[in-house]
């Protein structure tokens, strides 16, 4: 996944209210730019870090810089939690998920039989579908990328749902996108949210299929790299 701009370089002021940031831009200008993350972005939101935003001119936007990439000391770090889902997409058409390899179709952000969001299905060519959640994972300790950075009960309840698309018959599978370059293994973050990591246990128990990818993050864009080992015994 490519930005479709160049992306402008700045020094975070502060982040707040969950969803905004301030930020001085290297032109001395500062500006309120929009964070789309609504975890705490522990380790990777320190005032005076480097930061990447974008830029899109939309009237219907209230503010037109976003915020892409806040650099950990030298490591880049996603904090975006939108692009994911395309970073994951674009990975699977191009063959670089072998284990979604041989599906005829992908579409996004789908609806379950409970009406509920899935960030992607895959069909067809005699395969059961598969219902995949693709998770944005920015926390790390020492070299263990970590899910989540704060409590969340909605992926405590995507856990649930998922275990239900299994006993349905299908696929169905969580995929951890640690947007940060130093890590080598991933683990559920039971000292912030112990229900979701039980959770994903429980959901693994039954079937439901946890991946964990590192991703390779850059000015220019995001794209899948390696896949890490997971640890949720």
């Amino acid at each position: 996944m490519r930005f479709e701009q160049p992306l402008i370089e700045g020094t975070l002021v502060r982040r707040y209210k969950r969803f905004l940031a301030d930020v001085v831009l290297t032109s001395g200008e500062e500006v309120t730019v929009h964070c789309a993350n609504p975890g705490s972005m522990i380790g990777c939101s320190d005032p005076g870090s480097k930061v990447l935003v974008s830029v899109r001119d939309d009237p219907r936007r209230k503010f037109s810089h976003q915020l892409e990439i806040i650099f950990a000391g030298r490591v880049p770090v996603g904090i975006h939690t939108g692009r994911p889902s395309s970073v994951v997409a674009e990975a699977i058409s191009q063959g670089k998920v072998p284990e979604l390899a041989g599906y005829a179709t992908m579409r996004r952000e789908v609806r379950d039989a409970r009406d509920s969001p899935v960030d992607l299905l895959l069909e067809g060519n005699g395969l059961r579908p598969c219902y995949v959640e693709i998770k944005n994972v920015t926390l790390a300790q020492e070299d263990v990328a970590m899910y989540p950075d704060a409590i969340t009960e909605q992926g405590t309840k995507h856990m649930a749902e998922l275990t239900d698309i299994v006993r349905e018959g299908n696929r169905a599978m969580v995929i951890f996108l640690a947007q940060r370059s130093d890590v080598e293994r991933f683990r559920p973050a039971d000292h912030i949210d112990s229900e979701f990591g039980q959770a994903l246990r429980d959901a693994v128990a039954r079937g439901v299929e946890p991946i964990c990818y590192r991703a390779k993050v850059t000015r220019k864009g995001i794209e899948l790299d390696t896949r890490l080992p997971i640890e949720i015994d």
